[in-house]
């Protein structure tokens, strides 16, 4: 499958096919190899040239196992090391974890402790930082054997325990018996023999919920050895022979049964000095011996070298105390080779001394080298911890950045939506002072018609009373008079006939200039609007010394206008004159109304200094003009430079 991935990388025809005969090929070549029918060079060839992915990574994996488990110590070494190097540009944590497990069991095989500890807990934290808590809690009970071997029994017990909370709640019942087992071995060796007791029968537990039948014979062993140890031998026979009862325990565990039989017989021996027990020694000796269990044979020459020495035979006792002690030797069992010469210092009176002698400088070699194996435990414990707490220094110093990035983000936000709300404030204020300002000019337009209205209505009745009082009043008098004079011819009656046409005359003049005053009112009432437009003007004319031209068409019905667009065209005649005023500096201005395309189109020109459109189109006053322009549903057009300024607006009126 490795190599298919590459060649489908370089071929581009019928991929499918080459991807799935060249994954067959790869899987054929490193069964084969891993069988041993090849050697590494054709898989070396082909591995160099695969992608560097996780596939290749598991490959050279494969061949690191592989090579530990044939003993190969170099080249275990050397595609361990590739795969390290690989995990860590792949960032691939558990594959990297996997390689240290391996290295640190290489490194307790060659009983080099310290580099063993060192890479179980890079394992440990590969397998936590991977989240896989069951083979970080593994790797953890591998350190607290590593601890308590070298006799580190505080820091083993506490790691055992970190191990334990871990897998406990995982109800992996084999890795508990472990803990439990290193808990209960490690008491037992401080001669705290109830603690001891208490978790060999933990250890019991999870071996019961195993339905392992050789770890319930293991776990009745080390409770027999507490026991044994505090003196309680009947105690520990009593285990022993429960244990030995397990179901064909001798083919399935033959170390385990033969144990069981050196220990019950130096517990018997320990609890009746007079008994024969030489044969069950001499038995569980040749099971050890036949199996080759050199720790086992050390032992069981011991416990008989004890025997003979309690029988008085002090030549066996010398000689089984000196096989075990140069088997001891040569095995670099340290443990049992001062065991032997401490007893070889109270059999043989002869070289007593000299046993003390080498007891004291083995002893105090082995102590210091735990010392220092222990301290660099210590060590690479407190490394770690300074590593892991510098980590935590970042990722908190990198929060307080995230939180402090947030807070700030979070400030200039609020920042932003006070400014917003602020501008939108004054919007609405503005807006709200543009609509006020509109219903005062409304009032104003309002009390103006109003007063129109009154004198017009004045003028009405005044004019009515003309008509009837007057008027109306000479006319039935002249119209009395011409009649009684229809049929006189005289000369009195004809002059007097003149005299009422004459009458006629001044009634017409008089009829004539009442209908002059009904026109004048008439127009006055059309031209409404202009006229207050007219007088503002003239007034700005003066205050502002400048030379005014307005023109308006005659075509704009204004009557048919509303009082909305009447008074926003006002207001911005007037901010623009205000504007001319204050600022422009113009001699001359024009301001003209025209309707084109049923559109009413307002144009305010002056010959001013101008402005720069860029930058004062935001002041308020150009502002207000926009939007009143906008609130007619009209557009608007301003240009401005030096000749001068120029607004164009344009409203719809159909």
């Amino acid at each position: 499958m490795l190599i298919s991935l590459f060649l489908a990388a370089c071929s581009k025809e019928e991929p499918q096919v080459v991807q799935s005969e060249e994954a067959k090929k790869l899987a054929i070549l490193k069964n084969e190899f891993l069988e041993g029918n090849s050697n590494t060079d054709s898989v070396k060839s082909l591995i160099i040239d695969l992608p560097e992915d996780s596939l290749k990574n598991a490959l050279v994996y494969d061949i690191s196992y592989h090579f530990y488990r044939q003993n190969d110590s170099l080249a275990f070494r050397h595609w361990n090391e590739k795969t390290m190097k690989l995990s860590k540009k792949l960032s691939d944590s558990l594959r990297m974890a996997e390689a240290h497990w391996d290295l640190a069991s290489f490194f307790v095989d060659y009983e080099i402790i310290d580099s063993a500890y060192f890479h179980y807990n890079k394992a440990s934290i590969l397998y936590s930082k991977a989240g896989d808590d069951f083979y970080s809690a593994r790797m953890l009970l591998n350190l607290a054997i590593l601890q308590k071997n070298v006799k580190d029994y505080t820091g083993s017990e506490t790691t055992t325990a970190r191990a334990i909370r871990i897998i406990k709640p995982l109800q992996e019942h084999r890795q508990l018996y472990i803990g439990y087992n290193n808990l209960g071995i490690l008491f037992n060796q401080l001669a705290e023999y109830d603690k001891a007791l208490e978790y060999h029968r933990r250890a019991m537990e999870s071996a019961r919920e195993l339905h392992d039948p050789v770890l319930e014979a293991n776990t009745l062993n080390n409770i027999g050895v507490v026991y044994e140890n505090d003196g309680e031998y009947n105690k520990a026979i009593v285990n022993y022979e429960k244990a030995l009862l397990v179901d064909s325990l001798f083919q399935k565990q033959p170390s385990i049964y033969a144990m069981l039989q050196d220990n019950l017989a130096y517990s018997r021996m320990k609890a009746n000095p007079k008994l024969n027990v030489e044969s069950q020694l001499m038995r569980s000796l040749h099971i050890r011996d036949s199996i080759q269990h050199s720790g086992g044979v050390v032992i069981n020459k011991l416990h008989l070298s004890e025997y003979h020495l309690g029988k008085g035979d002090t030549l066996k006792a010398v000689n089984f105390a000196s096989e075990a002690k140069n088997l001891a030797e040569e095995t670099m069992n340290y443990r049992d080779l001062l065991a032997s010469m401490l007893l070889l210092s109270k059999i043989d009176l002869k070289n007593s001394n000299n046993y003390l002698n080498d007891y004291v400088t083995i002893s105090d070699s082995l102590q210091r080298e735990e010392r220092a194996i222990r301290n660099k435990f210590a060590r690479i414990r407190f490394e770690t911890d300074e590593f892991i707490a510098r980590n935590e220094n970042l990722s908190r110093e990198m929060n307080y950045i995230y939180m402090g990035s947030a807070a700030v983000l979070g400030v200039i936000l609020l920042v932003f939506v006070n400014v917003y709300q602020r501008n939108r404030n004054k919007q609405l204020k503005l807006e709200q002072d543009q609509q006020h300002s509109n219903e005062e000019i409304y009032n104003l337009l309002l009390v103006q018609q109003n007063k129109l209205e009154e004198g017009r209505h004045r003028e009405k009745n005044r004019i009515s009373k003309e008509l009837h009082d007057g008027i109306l009043g000479k006319l039935f008098g002249v119209r009395f008079m011409l009649e009684s004079l229809h049929d006189k011819t005289d000369k009195e009656s004809l002059e007097s006939r003149k005299k009422y046409i004459q009458d006629l005359r001044s009634i017409e003049e008089e009829v004539r200039n009442v209908s002059h005053d009904l026109q004048s009112d008439f127009f006055s009432h059309k031209e409404s609007f202009l006229e207050i437009l007219a007088e503002y003007l003239a007034n700005q004319e003066k205050a502002g010394n400048f030379e005014l031209h307005f023109q308006n068409d005659e075509f704009i019905e204004w009557e048919q206008l509303s009082s909305k667009l009447k008074i926003n065209l006002f207001r911005i005649i007037q901010e623009a004159v205000n504007n001319i005023s204050k600022y422009a500096g113009a001699t001359k201005v024009t301001i003209s109304f025209r309707e084109v395309r049923d559109n009413l189109e307002m144009l305010i020109q002056d010959n001013g200094t101008g402005f720069d459109t860029s930058k004062t189109m935001k002041g308020i006053g150009l502002r207000n003009m926009k939007s009143r322009v906008k609130s007619i549903h009209g557009t608007w057009k301003l240009s401005s430079g030096d000749g001068g300024t120029k607004i164009v607006v344009k409203v719809p009126v159909k």
